[in-house]
């Protein structure tokens, strides 16, 4: 399949002309103000062995959120801004993705450890953790981190350069931007090694399940700020040796989607 055929697939959500821009200079202003804000944020409290939910937020709010919407209010102004802003509330349609991007990582990341005897039994308190983690994750963090990564940086960068080149660039950033966190409790070069390579992983899964998901659900990026945040507390239902099923899952998932958004591109050129 002709790159031109992948990047037409994912750029077109509905079947038609992209509404994403594919322009150069946002992503790399974007990037140039992101990853040194959002390192110098995140280094702290590495270094001094702070707890980092504090530091996420400022992160969130210096790093991603008023770098992207000055960005789109510079390219589109205020409506361009509230588009953004509407997608980030908007419900998924059909609304059964809601609960897809709700179950698919924890269901299959919990099934995949309970095979090789690493699941936490279902408790009540399990069970309660795991929702308090999740709503809170989502609601506090992801749906708004997902506005910027989905609506702002990987839209543009699928209308550039296609699904795949374009999932990968959004994965890098992505990764980027989290870096200092493989230093966390790292006591060797190995260590930091693993949490580089956990990053990148769970990246590139949650961008090619994004890639498809976006699109599906009638650009929600509410679906996807529930998907990130399904990713995220699903840690609390794995015991933490085995928290590789989670990486496992939604790679597994995010290629699966891959595979997906081809074999759909592959029958709209036929169709051609």
């Amino acid at each position: 399949m002709s790159q031109t055929t992948i990047r037409t697939s994912a750029a077109e959500p509905a079947g038609g002309r992209s509404p994403d821009s594919p322009a150069l200079r946002q992503l790399l202003l974007f990037s140039a103000v992101a990853l040194p804000i959002g390192w110098a944020i995140m280094s702290v409290p590495v270094a001094l062995q702070l707890p980092t939910e504090p530091f996420t937020l400022a992160a969130l709010l210096f790093a991603l959120l008023i770098p992207a919407l000055l960005l789109t209010a510079r390219e589109s102004g205020r409506s361009g801004v509230k588009r953004l802003l509407r997608d980030a509330v908007r419900l998924p349609r059909p609304s059964w993705w809601g609960l897809v991007a709700m179950t698919a990582i924890p269901v299959s990341a919990w099934s995949i450890a309970a095979a090789v005897g690493g699941a936490e039994v279902l408790t009540p308190a399990v069970l309660t953790g795991y929702a308090v983690a999740f709503l809170s994750s989502t609601v506090i963090i992801n749906i708004l981190e997902e506005t910027v990564w989905t609506g702002f940086v990987q839209r543009r960068s699928m209308a550039r350069f296609g699904i795949l080149r374009g999932s990968v660039l959004t994965a890098a950033l992505f990764a980027g931007i989290h870096l200092p966190l493989a230093f966390s409790g790292a006591a060797s070069p190995a260590n930091v090694a693993t949490g580089i390579g956990i990053l990148l992983a769970s990246a590139l899964g949650l961008r090619l399940m994004v890639a498809g998901i976006d699109s599906w659900s009638g650009r929600s990026l509410l679906t996807i700020g529930v998907l990130h945040g399904s990713f995220n507390a699903s840690s609390g239902l794995v015991e933490p040796a085995y928290d590789w099923a989670r990486y496992v899952t939604v790679l597994a998932l995010g290629f699966a989607v891959a595979v997906a958004i081809a074999l759909q591109a592959r029958r709209r050129s036929a169709r051609r």
